[in-house]
């Protein structure tokens, strides 16, 4: 298969947009790229519905990868997780076990809908544990700086300044064909980072 025929499907995290994928865009290899906006505060399973559907719309049974950023990773694997024609999921910073910040957030923002999902044992992450995948996972793993640690999102725990480095890497045991890659960068910062760039050229373009 050549380079631009590859069909990438990109889902950003929470708070974020398209324009997240500008970066990795300008240096990956040519690709038909189609972009998943959604709204935070909508429900998670309304969410994962529509990227299911938006997907199958656009591409119907052409193979694809998906790269998905924090939040993005939760709601585009649960969205994929029953497509046979989802060759790769690359996950960046993926919360998989929540967030313990988000859990008492959630206490003082009742109406806050990602909070909600995203606190630990929440129905959205309870789902996960149905996902018994057929394409290839690709699971990075954003240790932080000494600049990028935040005593908040850690509360004692090593992060990449919004999630702990064990949350991400918390991945659910019936997860199939995982590799795990650690890079020392913060949580937004991978998205503008050389080396995201490498490894998803090696992981989906074989380069």
């Amino acid at each position: 298969m050549h380079y631009q025929d590859k069909n990438i499907v990109f889902i950003h995290g929470s708070g974020q947009s398209s324009l997240s994928y500008n970066f990795l865009n300008v240096f990956l290899p040519e690709h038909n790229l189609f972009v998943i906006n959604y709204d935070t505060q909508e429900k998670s399973e309304e969410i994962v519905d529509n990227i299911s559907a938006e997907i199958y719309d656009h591409l119907g049974d052409k193979p694809f990868s998906v790269i998905a950023h924090s939040y993005g990773c939760v709601l585009g694997i649960l969205a994929v997780k029953s497509f046979v024609n989802c060759e790769h999921f690359v996950s960046l910073s993926a919360p998989w076990g929540g967030s313990r910040t988000a859990k008492w957030l959630s206490m003082v923002f009742r109406q806050s809908r990602l909070f909600q999902s995203m606190k630990p044992g929440s129905s959205i992450l309870q789902a996960l544990s149905t996902v018994s995948n057929n394409f290839k996972i690709t699971n990075i793993v954003t240790t932080g700086t000494n600049a990028s640690g935040n005593v908040l999102a850690g509360m004692g725990e090593s992060n990449d300044g919004l999630l702990t480095v064990h949350t991400q890497k918390s991945i659910p045991n019936n997860f199939n064909n995982v590799r795990e890659i650690e890079v020392t960068t913060s949580h937004n910062e991978i998205l503008l980072n050389y080396e995201t760039v490498e490894i998803i050229k090696s992981e989906i373009f074989d380069e």
